[in-house]
């Protein structure tokens, strides 16, 4: 039968599933970092308040909870993979943050421990786990316009592959 092979249509219809992912990851990564410059404002307009440690700690934290979650959809978005270290990472800060803002005196004792213990198994996974896996960062990066002119021209080397395999 004369076309495209089975095999060629499911590679196809996975790439096409992988960019329409790789598009709802970018605009929750635009949606990310409008949070954080809402959570920023909020927290310079109340300076003009009376000082609240609990608000303010409680909001840095969140802050960082927002950043590691832009950093692990820019790793999915480069390596396709989750960053399950970077996951726990984000879970242990969490708990922290809802410690910090309830204040630990207000805490039942009980959920105190439930929580000691949860830390201590989230840590035992991270440390012996082997889960975490080293990110190497590029260090000589051009300007955004030489990053932007090299983004483009693998896009069009991958198009002119991908046209060149549908043509075989």
């Amino acid at each position: 039968m004369p076309g495209i092979s089975y095999n060629k249509i499911h590679d196809l219809f996975r790439r096409l599933l992988e960019n329409i992912q790789d598009i709802i990851v970018i605009g929750t990564c635009g949606l990310l970092f409008a949070l954080m410059v809402k959570t920023l404002l909020s927290m310079y307009f109340a300076l003009a308040q009376p000082f609240e440690f609990q608000y303010v700690a409680s909001e840095l934290i969140y802050i960082l909870v927002l950043v590691e979650i832009y950093r692990l959809l820019i790793i999915y978005i480069r390596e396709h993979r989750i960053a399950v270290d970077i996951m726990i990472e984000v879970g242990i800060v969490s708990i922290l943050r809802e410690i910090i803002l309830h204040g630990i005196l207000e805490i039942n004792p009980l959920t105190i421990l439930t929580v000691s213990v949860l830390f201590f198994s989230l840590l035992l996974l991270l440390r012996y786990g082997a889960i975490r896996k080293e990110e190497v960062e590029v260090l000589d990066r051009g300007t955004f316009i030489e990053e932007f002119r090299g983004s483009l021209e693998n896009f069009a080397k991958r198009k002119e592959k991908n046209i060149n395999k549908i043509k075989d």
